[in-house]
């Protein structure tokens, strides 16, 4: 709304007041003339003062546009369950195993070779597996011990077993050797222990010796490759050498 023009309001106070005055018998028109110049003067304050917090109003208005104001909060329950729906998509890192750990005295210290699986142990590569761990041992008499390990996800362990699993029974690159049965047994082998939904299930890598070579479940085997190798030989597990190892290549 536009304000009066108070050069026009206080003439125009002033001669209403002032004629007033002279039509007033028994009273003097110079005290309504001064009267009417006071109220002319309290106009122009309060219009005045108005006129000031309207500009102040207004700053603050600005300045607080220029900042910013509080966040909004949310309006509905979607907004926080989509948040937290975002939230649980989120990949959680993948955890090793459960198993306990490679066994010191383990059965294939005993065996007589890295194939004899003994029965209901080994694993059938149809079976789902949740995660897996590798035991190298040496295997040589008097020196039988556990050499090294390495722990290993659901998902590596779902590559190893699909890369066994199309295997032929033997690797035809590898040669075949003539040996004494003192040579034949291995100096190490391999274990690998898979966690699967009715217990640890395992799998026999053989690589030394030179009587076979393979990854060994009790009733098949596989013959011996680079593909599966490696995934698994890392840290401890991975063997110096092997009379078969010495011929493959890739691993």
């Amino acid at each position: 709304m536009p304000e009066p023009d108070e050069q026009e309001l206080g003439p125009q106070l002033a001669d209403a007041f002032q004629s007033k005055a002279h039509s007033i018998q028994g009273r003097r028109p110079a005290s309504f003339a001064s009267e009417a110049r006071r109220r002319v003067q309290q106009r122009r304050h309060r219009l005045t003062m108005a006129a000031a917090a309207v500009v102040v109003v207004a700053a603050i208005g600005g300045v607080w546009g220029a900042i910013g104001g509080p966040s909004p909060m949310p309006t509905s329950s979607s907004d926080s369950a989509g948040s937290a729906e975002g939230h649980g998509n989120k990949s959680a890192p993948e955890a090793p195993t459960a198993i306990d750990g490679c066994p010191p005295q383990h059965p294939i210290l005993n065996a007589p070779g890295h194939e004899a699986v003994p029965p209901g142990t080994g694993l059938d590569l149809d079976t789902p597996v949740f995660g897996l761990q590798a035991c190298r041992y040496s295997l040589v008499p008097g020196n039988q011990l556990l050499l090294g390990t390495a722990t290993f996800t659901a998902t590596t362990a779902r590559q190893v077993v699909d890369a066994i699993k199309g295997l032929p029974e033997r690797n035809p690159a590898l040669p075949a050797f003539k040996c004494t049965a003192e040579l034949a047994r291995p100096k190490e082998a391999i274990v690998l222990r898979f966690d699967t939904a009715t217990g640890v299930r395992e799998v026999w890598v053989g690589y030394d010796g030179c009587a076979s070579a393979g990854f060994f479940t009790g009733t098949r085997t596989y013959g011996l490759y680079a593909a599966p190798l490696k995934l698994i030989l890392k840290d401890g597990v991975r063997p110096t050498s092997g009379v078969y190892l010495d011929h493959l290549k890739g691993w």
